[in-house]
């Protein structure tokens, strides 16, 4: 499609977006933070009491800052009708996402087949596209920055690439970790990754600047062990540490003992994959590849061990692993690996079919499909011959998700197209 179609077609989405959906049933993340908004406007303290929605009591976990943001749709709905303004966020949620789907295409990915990778970041993970707009969350607009700043790194754009990843982490501070990256070069940029510390340091210090007092709030609610937030897992947490607890729960029958130990063994666990990353990120960097490549491959790396770390990994948390899916779907790894990740990332959860085959209360292994295939994403980049890597016939990287689809269907034609690539 053409870019002035494009952006034609996303407009035209957006705005009947705004004037037909009907949110009743959706958003219920925006409308919590509307409530929360309202409350900070008023001069209340949103962390000391909880926004009552359909009769069930959330937490606000966004910095006041953050929490201000949701102002003008609050004021939208005051002004225009209950659904004004969550009218208006599902149309900016549209826009977002086509904006991403762009800088996948123009920045993120390496040239390939459109139709495809859409296909399966529509699909992939349960869908983190539908989840987000589903739920409401600000996923989007967090991970449109994100993206935006991992593009600028790919670009060779250091200070815009910090600068952005310090504006991503002021919602949930996690995506300071990316700063980081800034380090997998041949000449490490550590004036870059010291302005976007500072910057990021800065900008949050602005929430007390703008309200006095509360950010002792806001961290007390994220340090209370008795939050519910902190027991989700399975296919609405698909962590590591989301993971084991589960298993060592239903194992042992005790939440505290088994969250004490799912803690304890993600330690363990982080340090293998960052220390088996950092190898692998040292084999990229004395690539003597092209900038942009050697930085892609260092961006899809450090992103699929990122997913593995991190202590929470919600449904639309999916939108940060699609672009290196595919890109490790587009290397030249065994079709069985590449057909395992189409399997896994397909399958999200089942359950209710785990029950019904037997498992009895092992079922819960069939809600991680995801992080199976996260893990399986992970390897396969880290174990990516960087000599090999972003050099062959445009071709070969056009057919890896092609490869992969047919390997699920048909061994014989996963085999042909081996032949194919070689």
């Amino acid at each position: 499609m053409r870019p002035r179609a494009a952006v034609a077609a996303a407009l035209i989405l957006a705005v009947f977006t705004g004037l037909f959906l009907s949110t009743r049933r959706l958003q219920w993340d925006l409308k919590v933070y509307l409530l929360c908004s309202r409350t900070l406007a008023n001069g209340g303290d949103p962390y000391a009491s909880m926004p009552v929605l359909d009769g069930v009591g959330y937490q606000c976990l966004y910095p006041p800052l953050a929490t201000d943001l949701y102002r003008p749709f609050a004021a939208a709905s005051d002004a225009w009708g209950r659904e004004a303004g969550e009218r208006l966020w599902a149309a900016l949620k549209v826009l977002s996402l086509f904006l991403m789907l762009w800088l996948w295409r123009r920045w993120v990915l390496r040239p390939g087949p459109d139709l495809p990778r859409v296909l399966f970041a529509a699909v992939a993970y349960g869908s983190p596209f539908w989840n987000d707009f589903r739920a409401g969350n600000a996923s989007s607009f967090e991970h449109l920055v994100l993206w935006a700043g991992l593009a600028a790194f790919v670009a060779g754009k250091d200070l815009l690439f910090a600068s952005l990843i310090a504006v991503a982490a002021q919602p949930k501070l996690l995506p300071v970790a990316f700063l980081p990256l800034l380090l997998a070069q041949p000449k490490p940029r550590r004036r870059a990754l010291l302005a976007g510390a500072v910057l990021a340091l800065l900008l949050f210090g602005l929430n007390e600047a703008a309200h006095p007092g509360l950010l002792k709030g806001f961290f007390r609610q994220l340090g209370d062990p008795s939050q519910p937030w902190r027991y989700e897992r399975g296919p609405n947490n698909c962590s590591v540490v989301g993971f084991l607890q589960h298993v060592l729960e239903t194992a042992w029958r005790d939440r505290n003992r088994a969250s004490s130990w799912a803690m304890r063994l993600d330690v363990l666990w982080a340090a293998a994959v960052v220390s088996l990353t950092g190898l692998s990120l040292r084999r990229i960097i004395k690539d003597g590849g092209g900038e942009e490549d050697r930085r892609r491959r260092a961006m899809m790396l450090y992103i699929a061990a990122y997913a593995l770390v991190v202590p929470r990994l919600k449904d639309y948390s999916f939108l940060l692993l699609i672009p290196p899916t595919i890109a490790a779907l587009e290397t030249d790894a065994p079709l069985a690996a590449r057909a395992a990740i189409v399997l896994f990332a397909a399958l999200d959860s089942t359950k209710a079919l785990a029950e019904t085959i037997g498992m009895g209360r092992w079922n819960i292994l069939a809600g991680y499909f995801k992080l199976y295939a996260a893990v399986l994403v992970w390897a396969v980049l880290a174990l990516e011959d960087p000599s090999g890597a972003g050099k062959g016939d445009a071709a070969v990287h056009r057919s890896g998700l092609a490869a992969a689809r047919e390997g699920l269907v048909d061994a014989d034609a996963g085999r042909s197209t081996q032949r194919h690539q070689a």
